[in-house]
């Protein structure tokens, strides 16, 4: 392919996916570009000399690399990397895609593949025109944009109301109206109520709760309720309800434990103890 081949390419609606690659190249070639810059300022480089002799007479060609060819190159990638959207639009630019293209360049280059078996000329039809062309890579090229940079949908603002841009619109409104949306909206209020529920300050070693307080609550709150770090003391009512449920709670473990201790111990148990039945015999018999 010429270069004038390639710069006519660049500019046609067709060749969008072309041009992005070719921006995303050149970012690929930057890594390239640093190692051989790096060796040069270690290791120097040598000039070579080539002698030509013609009916004669000597011709000395001599090649010479100017690295600050190189370092003004390596400007222009560095400037291309760092692009960011624009602050104002928030719209990504043709950088900005270049960099998306450059993270997953085995996957932009199978958009090829996939636009040629989804081709009209693939399925049997005739249609091979520029026009067909571009429609077949339009939703290739925007599933893959869409996947890897959904929230941006950054051909709107490169080609607005062509066939890519559709159909990442398309795409990015099935992905919004997917299950990750509902978990990007927050909990329900019925959910966050579920996950109250009562602990021990550790400084303090005070009961906290983050439920909503009683009316007419006197005691200590931090923050209003319904903020996201809220806690407060609790009153009377709902520390002696919290000690009867804890104590019923643990109430067989407690017996379980009593009779561990009494055999660890070989201490008699207090039901089987004789020593009270006896007594109580003597007073009956009395």
């Amino acid at each position: 392919m010429s270069p004038s081949a390639v710069y006519q390419l660049k500019q046609r609606p067709e060749g969008a996916a072309f041009r992005l690659g070719c921006a995303a190249a050149l970012l690929i070639a930057r890594g390239r570009l640093v190692d051989e810059l790096l060796d040069r300022a270690i290791w120097g480089h040598d000039e070579t000399a080539e002698i030509q002799r013609e009916e004669g007479r000597s011709f000395v060609k001599r090649r010479r690399l100017d690295s600050r060819l190189g370092l003004a190159m390596l400007a222009r990638l560095d400037r291309m990397v760092e692009t960011r959207a624009s602050q104002k639009g928030g719209w990504a630019g043709e950088e900005m895609l270049a960099q998306i293209i450059a993270g997953d360049w085995r996957g932009f280059l199978a958009l090829f593949d996939a636009a040629e078996a989804v081709a009209p000329g693939a399925a049997g039809a005739g249609n091979t025109d520029a026009e067909g062309q571009k429609d077949g890579m339009a939703a290739p090229l925007a599933l893959w944009l869409a996947a890897r940079d959904n929230r941006a949908n950054p051909l709107a603002s490169l080609w607005r109301g062509t066939a890519i841009a559709n159909e990442v619109a398309q795409i990015s409104a099935i992905f919004d109206a997917g299950p990750e949306s509902a978990d990007e909206e927050g909990p329900t209020p019925e959910e966050e109520a579920a996950a109250m529920t009562v602990w021990h300050d550790e400084e303090t070693g005070e009961l906290r709760t983050n439920f909503p307080p009683p009316g007419g609550f006197i005691g200590i709150e931090e923050g209003v309720f319904g903020d996201e770090d809220y806690a407060r003391t609790l009153d009377a009512d709902e520390e002696e309800a919290w000690e009867a449920a804890h104590a019923e709670l643990v109430e067989p473990l407690r017996r379980a434990g009593e009779a561990a201790r009494c055999a660890f111990f070989a201490l008699p148990a207090p039901a089987n103890d004789p020593a009270p039945a006896r007594a109580s015999g003597k007073q009956a018999t009395g």
